[in-house]
């Protein structure tokens, strides 16, 4: 089979993964599906995927992770919560993004220049946020005054929503930072050889992370009203199946798309969606969508081997 068929293959199957489930789901829960209310829930869940995802998508295409999104998305909500309530608002977005950053800072210096594994390294920094978040709420929820909530309107969050990404897209189409990352994920050793600064852009792969990290921790409390030590669990690997499932690569490299990280994010919410209104449980929720991740895991490395295989012969 020629290359470009296998490459084909996996850039169409996730577009073709999400027109089967609008189509089961338009089916089986019928009108409300498409009703005014349910697509403002289905966009309300995408959001912040695609928020999360747009930073995380340089760590994963470098080949890492950041496992640390959610408790530092809780953390970051609750120190911005607390600064707004004390300083008011105008301190709520550069607080936020602020430790952001310094938490992805810090994952990159770990992994860049001590050269221990991202899902290590993350893996500890999401059981020390959550603690610490844990230990400066006393396990109560924080409640933030009402300009914050005013970041749950519709048009002010969208708003920021096409702005923010907008800047994302650029980012990664069209910098050194996207590009050199798509180097990395290739191959590290060729990176280093060619002159790049791999553990520069290693750093700021995760600072971007735990920006956006920031934002949709903001954009968060503003839509529960409040800040729960609960907050954000799991949001790491919502982000994760998001990419993996819209075809980004699990081992990172060239194949990544910010396109791929939309898709991704409408299949995923799609799903739980659907799942939801045909009142299906959420112990089986969460099997089925454990059972796509380890589907999509398998089919992106099947296809990669496949597509390593018919490139090889080519050269032969």
């Amino acid at each position: 089979m020629k290359k470009g068929l296998w490459s084909s293959y996996q850039r169409i199957f996730p577009f073709i993964s999400l027109i089967l489930l609008i189509i089961i789901f338009s089916i089986i829960v019928g009108p409300k599906f498409w009703s005014v209310d349910n697509l403002v829930n289905i966009i309300n869940q995408v959001v912040p995927l695609i928020l999360g995802g747009a930073g995380m998508i340089f760590v994963v295409t470098q080949g890492g992770c950041d496992l640390s999104q959610g408790s530092a998305l809780a953390l970051v909500g609750t120190i911005a919560a607390m600064a707004s309530n004390s300083l008011g608002f105008i301190a709520y977005f550069p607080v936020a993004i602020f430790l952001g950053a310094l938490i992805g800072a810090f994952n990159g210096v770990i992994v860049s220049k001590f050269k221990v594994q991202s899902l290590m390294v993350t893996l500890a920094m999401m059981i020390t946020l959550r603690a610490i978040v844990v230990y400066i709420t006393g396990g109560q929820v924080i409640y933030v005054s009402s300009s914050v909530l005013l970041l749950d309107n519709f048009a002010i969050k969208i708003s920021i929503f096409v702005t923010t990404m907008a800047v994302m897209y650029y980012l990664f189409e069209y910098t050194k930072i996207g590009f050199y990352s798509k180097v990395i994920g290739e191959n590290e050793m060729v990176g280093i050889y060619t002159g790049i600064s791999v553990d520069k852009y290693k750093i700021l792969a995760f600072m971007i992370s735990g920006i956006m990290t920031g934002i949709v921790g903001a954009l968060t409390v503003g839509r529960i009203g409040g800040v729960d030590p609960a907050m954000g669990n799991f949001f790491e690997l919502q982000v994760l199946m998001s990419l993996f499932v819209g075809g980004v690569p699990v081992t990172g490299g060239a194949g990544s798309k910010i396109y791929k990280l939309f898709i991704g994010a409408l299949i995923l919410s799609v799903l739980q969606n659907g799942l939801i209104l045909s009142r299906v449980s959420a112990e089986v929720s969460e099997l089925v969508e454990g059972i796509i991740l380890i589907g999509v895991v398998f089919f992106t490395l099947y296809i990669r081997s496949k597509f390593i295989q018919v490139q090889s012969a080519g050269e032969n």
